[in-house]
């Protein structure tokens, strides 16, 4: 199938979908207008008890538009800029859910197939050049559906086209989409300016005690780094947490000034924090937690002095018992995490996800949302990290620590990533493996050749039949 019919049976899908879409998201006494012509659509919406406006391709829409104060506007398929026809749909129908289908410019599979000269580039926007530019418009993604592209390119071998389609997909999720489906409304806020050299930590404070919490501000209120914001996440019920945390956030304040947001998981959580923080620089926290004053100092250092875009620290792992008479440290031990980064530290240790600084102006459209942590922290970001940009690992001493009140967090099977590798690191990390295991064998010959010794200066009658019994089994 060729390029152009290829793309013709995309539009047709995309056609089809959005009918469907359009269909689930109206009801009767809706008021829909469908640019472009699209009359079976019109026929149905009608009959389904929907007021319908169709508006031509051409001439006065936005007049018409605002005229007729629809609920529902449905943009036309494979026709000019979607970004500029949302534009002018939301300036004329503020208050609508606008629909929209359209095809993908950065599909993994089309960017292959222009890279290896088998067809010219897809024309139009990519989704995330779309989804990024809806913030300015003040606008949020309400639905998202996406169109696999299921045939991969037969120039590559098709593992080949599988692993580099799943590699760009890792870095940006709409890749591996041939087209998407959206439903648009307005959004309640716009997403933050980004400010150059702001850190932002996002705090979950859990179901953890207040001592807990306490301790975690305090250690964070002796931080060196400035500037700082915190967003603090709040578990379901925080009606009675709530005001103690706002205390604890204002008397640590006064130690040393930080700015600070409280949100709850049901107004969105950890994803929320991630998306409201300001700060060049991404850290995330647990209030089991505790900073050294040179924690975040050290990492942003080492981010600045190269081209890494994320770095994480040595830590301990503290356990804490509880007692009628307080709280004491029952054991404290650092994670075993060598002298260099191993990209199997991270799925072993999920909680080194709390000793991170990430450089958001360097992963470029990677998410970096994770899940409310209820049961145990999740190895996904860590891994999804690791397997497009290698971190800088301050393999000192420790500068952070977890203080659990159980055992340490067991992390979840990672999912299937594609590792993105320069080949001097993988060199690097072969040498070093061949090191252990040549430092290993050796070992193993100098616990074997003491043992000989042994049974030959206590027991020489023993050791001589054994050596006469070894010698005839390997003869």
């Amino acid at each position: 199938m060729s390029t152009g019919e290829r793309d013709t049976v995309l539009l047709k899908e995309l056609d089809s979908q959005l009918r469907g879409l359009v269909r689930e998201r109206v009801r009767a006494g809706d008021r829909v207008a469908l640019l472009g012509e699209a009359p079976e659509l019109a026929r149905v919406l009608e009959a389904a008890g929907c007021a319908v406006l169709a508006v031509p391709a051409t001439g006065e829409r936005v007049e018409r538009l605002r005229a007729f104060a629809p609920t529902h506007v449905v943009l036309p398929v494979g026709e000019g800029e979607p970004l500029l026809q949302v534009r002018e749909a939301s300036e004329a129908a503020p208050g609508a859910e606008l629909l929209l289908a359209m095809r993908n410019a950065g599909a993994s599979a089309a960017l292959l197939e222009t890279l290896l000269g088998l067809a010219p580039g897809r024309p139009g926007a990519s989704v995330e050049a779309v989804l990024r530019g809806l913030s300015s418009l003040g606008l949020e993604v309400r639905h998202q559906g996406l169109i696999p592209r299921q045939d991969s390119t037969a120039e590559l071998a098709p593992d080949t086209a599988r692993a580099l389609r799943r590699l760009l997909a890792q870095l940006i999720p709409t890749a591996e989409a041939d087209g998407v489906l959206l439903v648009l409304g307005r959004a309640a806020s716009r997403a933050p300016s980004r400010e150059q050299g702001l850190l932002s930590i996002v705090l979950w404070a859990g179901d953890t005690p207040a001592a807990s919490l306490d301790e975690t501000l305090f250690s964070l209120a002796c931080q060196e780094y400035r500037p700082l914001e915190l967003l603090v996440v709040l578990p379901p019920d925080a009606s009675s947490t709530e005001p103690d945390a706002r205390a604890l956030l204002e008397r640590h304040r006064r130690l040393r000034d930080f700015s600070y947001q409280l949100i709850r998981v049901p107004e969105g959580g950890m994803a929320r924090g991630v998306r409201e923080a300001r700060g060049q620089y991404l850290s995330f926290l647990d209030a089991s937690c505790v900073v050294y004053p040179a924690h975040y100092v050290q990492l942003v250092q080492r981010l600045r002095e190269g081209s890494a875009a994320w770095a994480f620290a040595r830590s301990r792992w503290t356990l804490v018992r509880e007692t009628a008479g307080g709280r004491f440290i029952a054991e404290k031990k650092p994670f075993p995490l060598g002298d260099h980064f191993e990209f199997s530290h991270l799925l072993e240790h999920p909680a080194l996800l709390y000793g991170l600084v990430v450089d958001r102006s360097r992963v470029g459209a990677l998410p970096l949302e994770v899940a409310d942590p209820v049961e145990a922290p999740r190895a996904e970001l860590l891994a999804r990290l690791a397997s497009l940009f290698e971190p800088v690992f301050t393999a000192g001493l420790a500068t952070w620590e977890w203080r659990a009140l159980g055992p340490e967090p067991v992390a979840l099977p990672a999912p299937s990533l594609q590792v993105l590798l320069p080949l001097a690191s993988l060199e690097e990390r072969v040498a070093r493996a061949q090191a252990r295991g040549e430092s290993n064998k050796g070992l193993r010959y100098q616990a074997i050749d003491r043992l000989n010794q042994r049974l030959r200066e206590r027991f020489p009658g023993t050791h001589a039949r054994v050596r006469s019994l070894v010698s005839r089994v390997l003869r």
